[in-house]
């Protein structure tokens, strides 16, 4: 379960800046359809614990914007598949937004009968970042039910988000110029848990790396982009 929330955190921040640019929105993710991004996501001491392959699937005008829908396959160490969702984006005006309702499997790996709802699923970024930019704070609700009962509900809170200014990333994809953003993340369930990440994003690509460390500082894990074709 506690490997569950860290994934769901880490794919939080991975989603919520990916957008077309226009439409007052710069694009801090891939924007074509058809561009496939390889994340492969390391514990502390190296070692690879799972990879993810998203790849821009539509594109649909709406009002006052757009939106994109992305496939993201997530697999483990040894590549097995392990969910398969669509992402729904959207950009509107001068704020762009992720829709977090279908960044969780409907049913869960190992629960028969499980299935996962989300409550206020749209994160807010702003389309132009500016360093030391504060932004607000977040709040999401996770209700996990077992053949249609409420078993645990998980509360998810994202405080002192900021854009912590520009700079270049490197990775076997390439050399990328980052916005480079941090944020807390507070899960509440049966048990809470705290964390703090940094994260590294390229206009039009999308997360480069992101480092995600525990509340007394020390690094729990490590996200990069591995490979990244349009």
């Amino acid at each position: 379960m506690k490997s569950m929330i860290t994934g769901a955190a880490a794919l939080i921040f991975f989603l919520t800046t990916a957008f077309y640019p226009g439409d007052n929105c710069e694009s801090y993710f891939a924007n074509k359809v058809g561009t496939s991004m390889e994340q492969t996501s390391y514990d502390a001491k190296g070692k690879m614990t799972s990879k993810s392959v998203s790849t821009v699937k539509a594109y649909d005008a709406i009002d006052g914007g757009f939106a994109s829908t992305l496939n993201v396959r997530v697999m483990d160490a040894k590549d097995k598949e392990v969910s398969n969702s669509d992402v729904i984006m959207k950009c509107q005006q001068d704020k762009f937004y992720m829709d977090l309702s279908n960044a969780f499997p409907k049913e869960m790996a190992g629960m028969e009968g499980a299935e996962v709802e989300m409550e206020n699923t749209f994160v807010e970024f702003p389309a132009h970042p500016v360093a030391g930019q504060s932004l607000p704070d977040q709040t999401s609700s996770m209700t996990i039910k077992l053949n249609g009962t409420p078993f645990m509900t998980m509360t998810i809170n994202t405080t002192n988000r900021k854009v912590e200014g520009f700079e270049s990333m490197t990775t076997t994809a390439g050399t990328f110029e980052c916005m480079k953003y941090s944020a807390d993340t507070e899960v509440k369930s049966m048990f809470t848990s705290k964390s703090h990440s940094v994260m590294w994003m390229s206009k039009n690509v999308g997360l480069v790396k992101m480092e995600s460390y525990d509340d007394k500082g020390k690094l729990q894990a490590t996200q990069m982009l591995t490979k990244f074709s349009e």
